[in-house]
């Protein structure tokens, strides 16, 4: 009885042993079970976020390609729901068998993706552009074709907005573009508009520009009157105005200054001469005309020419000329000396048909002529490089320069 006693205590406490000794196995088990189960929480944690990444990417890649409105409702980032909590999570710890907490922990790690991960921040989104949005600081056309002086004229009428939205424009003005006489294509600026209040401003390409394409100060303000703008306004001639500068160069312009004893040849108005006029009745008439440029006034027969240009002069005791101060500076003094019903013997270098006026005009010009033979009845000019005599012949009106050799 002892011996078996004996062996009874013995097989006790041999599987006391064994149970001890399985003891850390059995919590080596458990921890392992902790640790598979917190990796795989952190797995759907990972996963989760970068599903919220993925769909925030592509709302940003949609708003991007089509612009969407801001009044368009974005849809909310997707939120998970928290899990219930454990039944058994109460419980104290002590009671439950290493099998439960293993269990428990799982279900902890599977809440872990929404209540201990911390929140994930969504990217500010920027300010979505409206359907039509505003555009800043442009210009709007408006387009004209008149007929002017004989010729066609593409005037173009620019209007500056500070946007699209603004309620007027701010300023305005308008233009052409016209073939020069030097064979340039120039833009010639008639008026500007300081805003749609203020008196407009005619013209603005200086005096040179508007000569190089036939036009002057009236006729560039004429022009400007058929300027087309975006409000309907409309202006005459004398609604523009000038600088003061300006103003005096154009008063200067259209002075006429005289010269006595001097004749204009050539550039007659049609119409000339007028008869039974005073010179100063002429230059009155000349003044009025904005064709007329100069003239020359006949004092023994009381006639009266206006002419359309001024270029050579010559001496002639009976006539008084007169110009406006836009051409004075084309003025060229001539030393032609004219001798009626009389011939020049010289070699002549040039005989070709033409007018009186043309042929005195040509060889003026002309270094090389010395003098002239105009066959009147003939309508013949004869242009002399040399001049040795002269000699009485009817018809004929001739001519030599005082400084011939």
């Amino acid at each position: 009885m002892l011996v078996r006693h004996n062996t009874k205590l013995l097989e006790q406490a041999i599987d006391l042993q064994v149970k001890r000794s399985a003891i850390p196995t059995l919590q080596a088990e458990a921890a392992a079970h902790d640790m598979i189960a917190r990796a795989n929480a952190f797995r759907r944690m990972a996963t989760g976020a970068a599903i919220a990444v993925a769909a925030v990417g592509i709302g940003v890649g949609v708003w991007l390609v089509f612009d969407r409105d801001r009044s368009v409702n974005q849809p909310e980032p997707p939120i998970a729901q928290k899990e219930l909590s454990n039944p058994n999570e109460n419980q104290p710890k002590e009671t439950k068998k290493p099998e439960d907490r293993i269990l428990r922990d799982g279900a902890i790690a599977e809440e872990g993706k929404t209540d201990k991960s911390p929140p994930i921040e969504q990217p500010t989104l920027p300010p979505a552009d409206p359907a039509n949005p505003d555009t800043f600081d442009f210009v709007k056309f408006a387009n004209r074709q008149v007929t002017y002086a004989g010729s066609t004229w593409q005037l173009e009428s620019g209007h500056h907005f500070d946007s699209e939205k603004a309620p007027t424009w701010d300023s305005a003005w308008c233009y052409t573009r016209r073939l020069a006489n030097t064979g340039v294509e120039v833009q010639v600026s008639l008026v500007n508009r300081a805003s749609p209040t203020s008196k407009p401003q005619a013209p603005v390409s200086s005096i040179e520009t508007l000569a190089s394409v036939g036009l002057d100060d009236n006729s560039a303000r004429e022009l400007a009157s058929h300027c087309l703008w975006l409000d309907e306004a409309s202006f005459a001639t004398s609604d523009f105005n000038m600088d003061q500068e300006r103003k005096d160069a154009a008063t200067a312009a259209e002075e006429l200054f005289v010269q006595d004893g001097w004749d204009a040849i050539g550039n007659d108005l049609p119409g000339m001469p007028a008869w039974n006029v005073s010179l100063e009745q002429c230059q009155a008439q000349c003044e009025a005309d904005r064709s007329c440029l100069a003239l020359t006034y006949d004092k023994k027969h009381a006639a009266c020419f206006m002419k359309g240009n001024g270029s050579i002069l010559v001496r002639n005791p009976d006539a008084v000329m007169a110009a406006k101060g836009a051409i004075k500076a084309n003025l060229q003094y001539s030393s032609l000396v004219f001798a009626k019903d009389t011939v020049v013997i010289g070699g002549a270098y040039a005989n070709v048909r033409s007018s009186y006026a043309d042929c005195v005009v040509a060889c003026a010009a002309d270094q090389r002529c010395l003098g002239f033979n105009f066959d009147g009845p003939n309508k013949m000019c004869a242009m002399l490089d040399s001049v040795t005599s002269s000699s009485p012949f009817k018809g004929v009106t001739s001519s030599v320069k005082a400084t011939r050799s």
